[in-house]
């Protein structure tokens, strides 16, 4: 099965929401749903729409299987653009209105305290997520592949991430792509795996 990696567009939205709401569901549903499912994949797709920040989809990539959306992948790293967070905090002000921005704000710094931006030599992967229907045929490596060819161009040296200790066949997954865990912090462990220069 042929599998192409490509930037994804706002009209990936359809497809690539469900993905990104499963990739982090324990986080994002109490975040940004307040336990309301429905509400958080809202606010995604309102996100997703709007391009810019951490849930846009310009700092997305999609891996394509016959047409289809068949998985998502996201990273950060040290020198994103400078409003990067700001448009973040807009995408979250402009769904939920400045009072009810405050409190998702709030919400998020209590759920993610154990969670740590990337050093000035690592890239961060996240919302790796793939459709069920295109599991087990490589469409996670093809993306995590891309990533490391990604922070080979932006010369870091290593990628991290950080799963939650219950997801014990993600950690497998990556244990088997060569990541190793670095430190355990609260519910979470954060792996990483070294980028051999190009």
């Amino acid at each position: 099965m042929k599998i192409q990696v490509r930037q994804a567009v706002s009209e990936d939205g359809g497809q690539a929401v469900p993905l990104l709401l499963s990739a982090g569901e324990a986080l994002l549903v109490p975040i940004f749903g307040l336990e309301n499912k429905e509400q958080a994949e809202r606010f995604l797709m309102s996100a997703w729409s709007r391009g810019e920040g951490q849930y846009g989809y310009a700092n997305h990539w999609v891996a394509e299987c016959d047409g289809q959306i068949a998985g998502l992948i996201t990273c950060w790293h040290d020198s994103l653009p400078q409003d990067f967070d700001r448009q973040t905090m807009s995408s979250i002000t402009h769904f939920y209105g400045l009072d009810g921005a405050m409190e998702v704000i709030i919400r998020s710094q209590q759920v993610t305290a154990a969670l740590h931006p990337p050093l000035v030599k690592e890239l961060a992967l996240g919302h790796l997520a793939v459709d069920p229907t295109y599991r087990r045929v490589g469409v996670a490596t093809a993306l995590i592949n891309f990533i490391e060819s990604y922070a080979r161009e932006l010369q870091k040296l290593s990628i991290v991430l950080d799963v939650h200790k219950s997801n014990i066949q993600a950690m497998a997954f990556y244990a088997a792509q060569g990541f190793e865990v670095r430190q355990a912090v609260a519910t979470f462990l954060q792996m990483a795996k070294g980028v051999s220069p190009q």
